[in-house]
């Protein structure tokens, strides 16, 4: 059927000996004359099956099944079965659903920085201190760190609860925070130990006093290492410089081994509780006019004069074996000095006991055997 073509209203259509039924059926190809139909009328709940050369504008409710070759401007809702050639516009968010198969686009619209890289999705790219040389500046936090490409690290911010199973090795590193090292030996390779605490804490785990306490070093003697050092002995809580020792401490230094030697100390001034060992402490007495020895005169001189008149000396004092009190007469008088309190004085001049006397400006020095017991012994005495 050839044109010109023109309007055809009817309530059925029969195209070629095709039938357009009462249900508003089209059975047949329908060409050319779409277009003039969608813009005079609208069709309500016909289906079309065939092909449709031209142009579609309006609505269209329902299954499309075959190829729509052109642009469709509007909205589809419902699945599109087939391939879709061409741009998709509209609203953020306009396209919903799923596609069998995405191609991959030449370029993005817009590119992007990644690490700093601009990316347009054209070609892959290299981020420097990732895949390339250069340094990555990054924010944020990683769960989990593993198969790092760098066999070094060279630097880094700030690590929060590091937890490594192997070694770690750097240059410098500084902490912010406390350090705890779990092991049992810790070795420090380093020239020069500089420690801002003042007070260095040993034997943390020393709960039943059974290790010694001190420091120690080696030396090399005739090509054999030997050990020094200072220690507090947990058998009698003395402290002791030693020397000489062949075999390296443990938890307590040998001290029955044979190689065990107390070592030399060399100082200026040494001072014990009672002063300079190298002096005898003087205590004066002027004011009383009776002065009664005590346990802490031993290693010292009790000087009497003036008022002073008698030093007393008694059993219940609590003197120990091998306490020394030297007594001085600072005065022109005689001074008397007594025993009391059951304490045994003897003369070691004539053996006997009992209280003595002591010249004017004389010195004797009494010496404790026990508690009860004491040697005089001086220049004046009587």
């Amino acid at each position: 059927m050839a044109g010109p073509y023109g309007k055809l209203k009817a309530d059925k259509l029969v195209w070629w000996n095709s039938a357009l039924d009462g249900n508003g059926v089209v059975i047949g190809d329908v060409e050319n004359t779409l277009e003039t139909i969608a813009n005079k009328a609208s069709l309500t709940g016909a289906t079309f099956t065939g092909d449709i050369n031209g142009n579609l504008v309006g609505n269209v409710t329902g299954n499309v099944t075959g190829n729509v070759t052109g642009n469709v401007t509007g909205d589809v809702t419902g699945d599109v079965t087939g391939d879709l050639t061409g741009d998709v516009t509209g609203s953020s968010g306009s396209c919903t659903g799923n596609a069998a198969t995405a191609t991959t686009a030449g370029t993005l619209t817009t590119a992007r920085n990644i690490g700093g890289v601009p990316f347009n999705g054209s070609a892959d790219i290299n981020l420097p201190g990732v895949d390339a040389a250069g340094t990555q500046n990054t924010t944020g936090s990683a769960a989990t760190v593993t198969g790092a490409a760098q066999t070094a690290i060279t630097s880094v911010g700030t690590l929060t609860g590091l937890t490594t199973s192997g070694n770690i090795e750097a240059v410098d590193l500084t902490l912010s925070g406390d350090l705890t090292v779990n092991g049992t030996m810790t070795t420090v390779d380093t020239d020069n130990l500089v420690v801002k605490d003042s007070l260095i804490y040993l034997a943390r785990e020393n709960t039943v006093n059974t290790l010694d306490i001190g420091i120690y070093g080696k030396y090399i003697d005739n090509s054999a290492p030997e050990y020094t050092g200072l220690f507090r002995d947990q058998t009698d809580g003395k402290w002791r410089l030693f020397d000489s020792l062949e075999v390296i401490p443990t938890d307590t230094v040998n001290t029955s081994d044979a190689s065990y030697a107390a070592a030399t100390l060399v100082v200026g001034t040494l001072e014990d509780s009672k002063g300079d060992v190298r002096s005898i402490p003087v205590n004066a007495q002027s004011s009383s006019a009776t002065y009664v020895a005590a346990t802490s005169d031993a290693g010292k001189s009790i000087s009497a004069t003036g008022t002073t008149q008698t030093v007393e000396l008694s059993g219940s004092a609590g003197f120990s074996a091998g306490d020394a009190v030297t007594i001085i007469n600072g005065d022109s008088t005689t001074l008397n000095i007594t025993a009391t309190n059951s304490l045994s004085l003897r003369n070691t001049a004539d053996a006997a006991t009992g209280n003595r006397a002591l010249a004017q400006y004389g010195m004797a020095t009494v010496y404790f055997t026990s508690a009860t017991v004491a040697y005089i012994s001086g220049a004046g005495l009587s």
